[in-house]
């Protein structure tokens, strides 16, 4: 995979540089599996099984992880995805840090998300909402454009596939495939009918549905002081050297 290629497409697009991806997880409506009492019972009242994705700036996903089941209803449940292990392990080879446009500082190579993530070293979410000043609503304004595009990801794919506008009548471990299967038909048809398969009515979709619900906000973990000073100094660079004109 190659990291660099993905920041560079976030940087030139969204002016969020050194950005390896767009986080974010869905809740996806099933049948109530046999002999499992509430497992796959959500917050929001009916059963579903988690898809997690990482997309990119060309609304493509470069990783999925789905299955786990909907009870795990925030955040958290990024602890349990082959993504998260590999991260721990170290063995996403990400890049080392390197500089941003206009400055000589280094800053290292993050993800992002939203309220539903842990504040991380490589994982940047935005600033609470309640208690931002106007510098950081300017980072939650630079994040939550990039990350727009992960959003968008899930959107074409609720609007194309069939599947996703009601449950998907199957035990979990087959609706997770069905899930998989389909997110690789949306890779698939990006980069062959890209124009074509973009081109929808999907943006003005306006009924509510319980296809691809949020995860739950998370703010129950206390992040690290470096995560802190990352997120600080990202949000520092974006209101002088790479403030956009």
């Amino acid at each position: 995979m190659e990291w660099k290629m993905i920041a560079r497409d976030f940087g030139e697009k969204y002016q969020f540089w050194n950005c390896l991806g767009a986080l974010d997880g869905k809740h996806v409506a099933i049948q109530k599996p046999r002999l499992s009492g509430s497992l796959y019972y959500n917050y929001k009242g009916y059963f579903s099984i988690v898809l997690m994705a990482l997309a990119n700036a060309r609304k493509e996903f470069i990783m999925i992880d789905v299955g786990a089941n909907g009870r795990v209803s925030d955040g958290g449940v990024l602890f349990y995805t082959k993504f998260w292990e590999l991260y721990q392990q170290r063995s996403l080879f990400l890049p080392q840090p390197g500089t941003l446009p206009s400055t000589s500082d280094i800053f290292p190579f993050v993800f992002i998300g939203d309220e539903a993530f842990a504040l991380g070293e490589n994982l940047m979410k935005p600033y609470p909402q309640y208690a931002c000043n106007n510098e950081q609503k300017t980072f939650n304004y630079r994040l939550s454009r990039a990350r727009s595009v992960v959003e968008c990801a899930f959107g074409i794919l609720r609007t194309k596939f069939g599947v996703f506008q009601k449950n998907i009548n199957f035990e979990p471990s087959k609706a997770a495939l069905i899930v998989a299967t389909s997110c690789y038909l949306h890779n698939y048809l990006i980069k062959t009918s890209r124009k074509q398969y973009l081109t929808s009515s999907w943006k003005v979709e306006t009924q509510s549905s319980e296809q691809l619900l949020d995860l739950e906000p998370t703010n129950n973990r206390n992040p690290s002081r470096d995560a802190k000073m990352i997120r600080q100094k990202f949000c520092h660079y974006f209101n002088n050297e790479g403030k956009l004109l």
